[in-house]
């Protein structure tokens, strides 16, 4: 990129990317007594998959794999709400989702290969835009300049998504073959922002992976001899990287958690320090979001949904689990 010109629109999604986990403490200190430690979601066949925060109003979204439905509720409140119903602008399915620091909300289209754009405020959608033939658009990440990037779990690729004249565009940013691929199963699954480098990990080899967004410069991360299988959603605070891991590969002796790994200043070496399980447990967590001092992760079952089983527990749920409650990484 070399040296940018700082625009209004750079400083104001600078200044809010900041703020993110201020502001969520915010909402979440206004909430009645202690924040809930869960939100719920109506019905027994939602299997969320991804979700996000947007850190300027408390608002959460949820995304339904099963039909495409999105749900909004509050930091502030247990219960979520259809917000979009299913089959709304030929929505069928979700994967990941994000708020960027203009409002737009983000949703993936999991095996669709789609991504759509909506405004928060009223719902409209802004844009529609699909990815490589036979992709899975899955987690997406907003970097401080306005740009969103969205893996692909089917294919080899990374995707950017950009914004000029009120138009958005996605484009294959990324060839990803680098990235030890596995044809024929998840790879890339959740990316996070971390200044000019982006970070993601494979699902089924477990390796975490650094991306340099100005030289596109591709490393793997070295942990030390740790994997990370069943990599799925990715939060990244202050050097500290929150990997949630699933149940989309049977994996012996791992049950689901988030795995805290502290990075090093540029990210190539990191060790995993905690992990963080609720009581009672996760139920195949997908997505993460970090809110205050709280980690929202989303029990999506989706291991159930796949196999077409009915959920092994109701209410679907986020759990909300202290950033503080972590036991030390074995």
């Amino acid at each position: 990129m070399g040296h940018q010109r700082m625009t209004r629109r750079t400083l104001l999604a600078a200044t809010a990317a900041a703020a993110v986990a201020g502001t969520a403490a915010t909402w979440t200190a206004r909430a009645a007594g202690r924040p809930p430690v869960a939100y719920v979601l109506p019905g027994d066949q939602a299997f969320p998959s991804g979700h996000a925060v947007d850190a300027r109003t408390g608002r959460i979204y949820v995304g339904s794999a099963a039909d495409g439905t999105l749900y909004r509720g509050h930091l502030t409140s247990p219960n979520l709400h259809p917000w979009s119903p299913d089959g709304a602008d030929g929505r069928s399915t979700t994967s990941g989702m994000a708020v960027d620091a203009e409002g737009r909300l983000l949703v993936g289209g999991a095996d669709t290969g789609t991504l759509r754009v909506y405004d928060t405020a009223d719902g409209a959608l802004l844009g529609l835009a699909h990815g490589v033939d036979g992709g899975f658009v899955n987690e997406i990440a907003t970097a401080p300049d306005g740009t969103a990037y969205a893996t692909d779990s089917f294919r080899p690729v990374v995707y950017r998504l950009s914004f000029s004249s009120g138009q958005s565009r996605l484009e294959p940013w990324l060839d990803a073959t680098a990235v030890d691929w596995v044809d024929g199963r998840h790879n890339l699954n959740g990316i996070a922002c971390a200044g000019r480098h982006l970070l993601t990990v494979n699902s089924t080899t477990g390796q975490l992976w650094r991306i340099d967004r100005r030289t596109k410069q591709t490393r793997e991360v070295d942990l030390g001899g740790h994997l990370l299988p069943n990599g799925d959603g990715l939060a990244f605070r202050d050097g500290l990287l929150y990997v949630v891991q699933g149940n989309i590969n049977s994996v012996p002796d791992l049950p689901p958690g988030v795995t805290v790994v502290a990075l090093s200043a540029d990210l190539s070496r990191g060790r995993p320090t905690a992990r963080l399980v609720p009581p009672g447990g996760f139920h195949h967590p997908s997505s993460i979001s970090l809110a205050g001092d709280r980690a929202l992760v989303v029990n999506s079952q989706y291991h159930r949904w796949i196999a077409g089983l009915p959920p092994e527990v109701l209410p679907f749920t986020l759990s909300a689990v202290p950033l503080d409650a972590g036991a030390a990484a074995g």
